[in-house]
């Protein structure tokens, strides 16, 4: 989609609105209870849509899984025990001394993980989605590691060890990125690809429901629906001229998609 076409897309809010003011069309003519229905049924379909999509990264790619993988989650615990690591030995509002078994445990804990991460990987690119926690791990280590160093404390050589252990973990992610580009291009776009795998599934069950659904109404019905319903926003997946049902089923159905994801998707 171009810059253009992104700036003009409508809002999540915007586009119920449009389905909602077609639902109130259907129950001018006495069919509420078939828009509910249909509306109903798009949500369903959307949510399984939604989750066939994720677990078909999850089988695809395993811990490497970009959408939320476990990895993904450990490295965020990973990040979070290394970055109070490091304000547990940095002297802000903590004697460092006291902290500094605590502080210590935090960092190992971060390491394990983050090692962890990368031998789950073995050695295949991880997405650039991860770069932002390992980072925060590496350089949260490194602080904590300098911070206890500093203080003479003595539990410094296993925090130096477990910042070690970090930037070899980030040096790693680099390294393997930039020996593998095309599995490291394939992971960037594995979320894209596993949305445009789902799109045509998603496009044939609106094509089913539209079909049943005008089976279901009849022709002065169908007309009196669109000519009530009212205009669609800018942008909308479908136009005025659109069947009836056909505007509630294209903006629920394609909530499949999350709404941060929209603009990557189209």
């Amino acid at each position: 989609m171009s810059a253009d076409q992104t700036s003009t897309r409508p809002s999540q809010r915007l586009l119920l609105d449009a389905a909602t003011a077609e639902m109130n069309a259907f129950e001018k003519v006495g069919r509420k209870d078939l828009a509910l229905e249909t509306w109903h049924t798009a949500r369903e379909a959307a949510e399984k849509a939604r989750k066939d999509c994720w677990a078909w990264l999850r089988a695809e790619y395993g811990a490497r899984n970009p959408h939320w993988g476990w990895a993904s989650f450990t490295l965020l615990a990973a990040a979070l025990c290394a970055a109070a690591a490091a304000v547990l030995t940095s002297g802000f509002r903590f004697d460092p001394a006291n902290t500094a078994v605590v502080a210590t445990v935090l960092a190992v804990i971060a390491a394990f993980g983050d090692l962890l991460v990368i031998l789950s990987s073995r050695f295949r690119p991880l997405d650039r989605g991860a770069l932002r926690s390992q980072a925060i791990v590496t350089i949260a280590l490194v602080l904590a590691a300098g911070f206890q160093l500093s203080r003479g404390l003595t539990t410094a050589p296993v925090v130096i060890g477990a910042a070690v252990i970090g930037v070899g973990a980030l040096v790693t992610y680099f390294v393997v990125r930039g020996a593998d580009p095309e599995g490291t291009e394939e992971i960037d776009t594995a979320i894209n690809v596993a949305l445009a795998r789902m799109r045509p599934e998603v496009a044939a069950i609106g094509e089913r429901m539209q079909a049943d659904l005008t089976a279901q109404l009849s022709e002065s019905e169908r007309a009196a629906i669109i000519g009530s319903r009212g205009p669609l926003p800018a942008g909308a997946p479908v136009d005025d001229r659109a069947p009836a049902g056909g505007v509630i089923i294209a903006v629920i159905l394609g909530t499949w998609v999350p709404e941060v994801l929209r603009a990557s998707d189209a």
